[in-house]
């Protein structure tokens, strides 16, 4: 097993060494050093034992395994280590005006996943200069990410609002129930107003059709009459856009007990069939998923004839 490995940066140190191989550990055995790393530090100090005239640099990494924050005190700790062990064979090692650069760079400087475990990367190098005092080091080879590529559909948003007072049943013309639904985007302060065809209604129902009721709908919208009851706030996994919201089934599922005309408890999911958002390597997908899910109280509750559950589109009623 090495422990030993190639300088990443670059620099013209007369001498110059990265020990690796440390242990994949956030405790004392993390930045314990080996006895190839102590064997590797003799030489360094060997190296200037006839002269009192150098500098030197000490930079610290970890591996991308773990937490970010981390990875960076794990790698001035290794820093640290191999600095208390230069001081120990060498009292001038001690002197801070020798030691030119400190700097833990954790787990920047290099490209992998999050779980990346690489021996290299968990690693301390040292660079040993003689004469004047000694240029910074570079900064960490990180390559910029690539622009991702806008998604369609417009402007998405992650803050939304629901609001719904239950359902209503509409004999005339209708001859089915419905469910109401008030969706309100906070970052546009933009509110809507949906019924959700039940039993037997099917997509074709049109706000036409529920005459006086519609109408409400409308005033509660524009502001006419009346309020819409109290909001819940729903965060979506990925950001959405209004296109996508309005695109889901809604479920309206028993809570507890069960659903019964008159009034009760409900568990109401948005259900989309395709939302648009960035794979892991950054390529746009569209993908099913829920929006959200919550939990609602509200009066004559429409799930069908003797069902337990309803599932049905969103028809917008403008306002």
């Amino acid at each position: 097993m090495n422990y030993i490995g190639p300088p990443y940066i670059k620099s013209n140190a007369a001498r110059k060494t990265r020990l690796i191989n440390f242990d994949s550990s956030y405790a004392a055995n993390g930045y314990t050093l080996k006895q190839q790393h102590k064997q590797e530090l003799d030489k360094l100090a060997a190296f200037v034992s006839q002269t009192s005239e150098f500098s030197y640099w000490l930079v610290g990494y970890a591996s991308k395994k773990g937490n970010h924050s981390s990875n960076k005190t794990l790698s001035a700790n290794r820093a640290l280590a191999v600095e208390s062990y230069l001081k120990s064979l060498n009292p001038l090692f001690g002197d801070p005006d020798r030691l030119a650069i400190f700097e833990a760079r954790g787990d920047q400087g290099y490209i992998a996943g999050d779980k990346d475990n690489s021996e290299d990367e968990r690693a301390v190098e040292v660079h040993i200069f003689l004469g004047s005092p000694t240029p910074p080091p570079p900064p960490p080879n990180v390559v910029p990410p690539k622009p991702k590529p806008p998604l369609p559909g417009g402007p998405r948003f992650t803050k939304w609002e629901v609001a719904t007072p239950g359902g209503v049943f509409v004999a005339e013309v209708v001859g089915g129930g419905f469910n109401v639904f008030f969706i309100r985007n906070t970052q546009l302060n933009e509110m809507r107003g949906y019924i959700q065809p039940v039993a037997g209604a099917g997509a074709s129902l049109s706000v036409s059709g529920l005459g006086l009721i519609g109408r409400i709908i409308q005033d509660i919208l524009t502001g006419v009459a009346g309020s819409p009851p109290d909001f819940t706030d729903v965060t979506p996994p990925e950001p959405v856009t209004w296109e996508e919201v309005e695109g889901c089934l809604v479920r309206v599922s028993s809570a507890g007990a069960g659903l019964v005309k008159g009034g009760g408890a409900a568990v109401i999911t948005f259900s989309s069939s395709g939302v648009q958002h960035y794979g892991p390597s950054g390529v746009p997908l569209k993908e099913s998923m829920d929006l959200w899910q919550f939990l609602a109280v509200g009066e004559q509750w429409q799930v069908g004839v003797n069902a337990s559950v309803a599932v049905g589109p969103l028809i917008r009623v403008n306002g």
